[in-house]
């Protein structure tokens, strides 16, 4: 009988049978790594979602995904609330108007909502105000200056959807005050941010819904310039104003992660989640 002599095919054939058990094995025992932690800087649990995303739901995910934070406004209010009672500690609660989304640029109009703000954030502990909707046009308008006030008078965060020009007109009134700019302005370029941070030290942006910055889950190189410039204020935030974008969470944080993997560690973390902490003054409290 020949001698039988193994073929490079049978070898590989082998590996795979005899390798399957500890295959088996560590896939038991394999845990996602979910690192770096995750501030979310742009939340909402609007009313639209309430029937098709359970609280349960979002609270299991976000213990899993290692979401230690949530910077959280939704319309109505009641939301935001829904969530603090289940992951209390992980809520960082903002006073939003409450209107629908064809009316939400003119909260300032509308008496009722000046007095459900003053009244809400009197009533409740709320850390800031937004994701707000305003134009430079509206800057000297009773209600908008108003809400400054009452950011100065309570130490309240600004979470601001609106215009270089309006930033700079909130800032020339009182440059104390802390705004943190929604989707890093919506439609300015990294120049534009660049130089926004560069005259602001109270300015703070968040990348949610900025695919520009991250085209391909990449960073384009004027952004990465922009977070190494300025590593101590960039934030990351999903932006759920939506259901769908709930069923998606998972894959829009882990978008976040690989550009966030593209940068020095230090910085990562800082953008991941520190800048959060200490915009919010806050310790680590989750297990």
């Amino acid at each position: 009988m020949p001698e039988w002599t193994p073929t490079a095919a049978s070898i590989r054939r082998w590996l795979v049978i005899v390798s399957l058990p500890l295959a088996i094995v560590l896939l038991a025992l394999w845990e996602p790594d979910y690192q770096p932690p995750i501030f979310d800087a742009q939340v909402h649990y609007n009313q639209n979602a309430w029937q098709r995303v359970r609280v349960e739901a979002i609270a299991n995910g976000i213990r899993e995904l290692n979401v230690r934070w949530l910077l959280v406004g939704s319309t109505p209010n009641e939301g935001t609330w829904r969530l603090v009672e289940a992951l209390p500690e992980r809520i960082i609660p903002m006073w939003v108007p409450e209107v629908d989304r064809d009316a939400r640029d003119r909260w300032m109009e509308d008496d009722a909502q000046l007095r459900a703000m003053e009244q809400g954030l009197r009533q409740r502990p709320y850390r800031g105000v937004g994701e707000l909707w305003f134009n430079r046009r509206d800057i000297d308008h009773p209600g908008v200056r108003r809400l400054l006030e009452l950011a100065r008078e309570r130490d309240l965060v600004l979470h601001l959807r609106t215009d270089a020009g309006a930033i700079r007109e909130i800032f020339a009134i009182d440059p104390e005050l802390r705004i943190l700019w929604a989707h890093a302005g919506v439609y300015d370029d990294a120049d534009a941010v660049t130089e926004m941070l560069g005259h602001y030290a109270n300015l703070w942006i968040e990348l949610s819904h900025r695919n520009d910055a991250t085209p391909q889950g990449r960073l384009a190189p004027a952004w990465r310039q922009l977070i190494l410039d300025h590593p101590r204020r960039v934030l990351v935030g999903t932006g759920t104003y939506t259901a769908d974008l709930w069923f998606q969470y998972r894959t829009i944080l882990s978008n976040h992660r690989s550009w966030l993997a593209e940068l020095p560690e230090g910085v990562a973390n800082r953008v991941a989640y520190l800048n959060g902490m200490a915009l919010f003054g806050l310790v680590e409290t989750v297990e």
